[in-house]
């Protein structure tokens, strides 16, 4: 088994380990399960344990190595770095709805060799490593082939980074371009649509790493195009980024004024 298998075998067993507990932990939720971050920004004490539980993992097998996580930061100083999002879709999981899921990607200090999500709620384990393909429950991912904007819909996320005339300028952008738009609180969710096919694009205007680094070889590998700022810009600052099929990328370049 090559460096690269063993990673992705690991992560695989992780992302489903931790998703598993996210789950048993709201099952049992009590006094103080929910903490607000700031307005409409909410974490659980399920998001604190995954992470917990992902570094304990990590520290275990990979002990050399760093690793990145929504919670908690940035612990270690390897230059392999794991970058961990432990429920991207808090908002959602919290209250019961099934967009959300657990997020890891391995960064080797130049690309992103491979990424896992698993939404245990929708059943979906989805990964890719670089070169072999994107894969959903063992079946192979390809984006879409629509070429023609009134057939298709962008998937939308919401950053309060930025203006609300932004987002709402955008929308009527997209309506006039013949597009259809869903949002649905998890870019996860919304990337993994998008590698499948169910969508021709997803746009964010700020995204931070741990919600789109295990996406990126995800969208790659299944034929699509993903747009955002150098990875170790993106790393520290975070980036706005579209991911899209190639036969929409101008259309919806267009309206993302990109």
């Amino acid at each position: 088994m090559t460096d690269i298998e063993a990673r992705l075998a690991f992560a695989k067993s992780l992302a489903q380990e931790a998703g598993e507990l996210a789950l048993n932990l709201r099952n049992e939720r009590g006094v103080g399960f929910i903490a607000e971050k700031g307005p409409q920004d909410f974490v659980t004490f399920a998001d604190r344990a995954v992470e917990d539980l992902i570094r304990k993992r990590i520290a275990e097998n990979w002990p050399s190595d760093a690793m990145l996580g929504e919670e908690y930061g940035v612990t270690g100083t390897g230059q392999s770095l794991w970058v961990v999002d432990p429920i991207d879709g808090t908002a959602n999981f919290m209250r019961g709805h099934r967009d959300w899921g657990v997020c890891i990607a391995f960064y080797d200090g130049d690309q992103i060799p491979l990424g896992v999500i698993y939404a245990p709620e929708l059943n979906m384990l989805a990964w890719a490593v670089i070169g072999t393909g994107a894969w959903l429950n063992g079946e192979r991912l390809s984006v879409s082939d629509c070429a023609e904007p009134d057939r298709a819909m962008l998937m939308l996320g919401w950053s309060n980074r930025r203006p609300v005339t932004e987002h709402t300028d955008l929308i009527k952008a997209l309506l006039d371009a013949g597009m259809e738009y869903r949002r649905n609180g998890s870019a996860a969710i919304s990337l993994i649509a998008v590698a499948s096919g169910q969508a021709e694009g997803y746009y964010e205007a700020h995204l931070n790493a741990w919600d789109a680094f295990a996406a990126i070889p995800l969208i790659v590998e299944s034929g699509g195009q993903f747009d955002c700022d150098p990875l170790a810009s993106f790393l520290t600052h975070g980036s706005r980024v579209l991911a899209c099929s190639k036969p929409m990328h101008l259309a919806i370049s267009k309206c993302v004024e990109w």
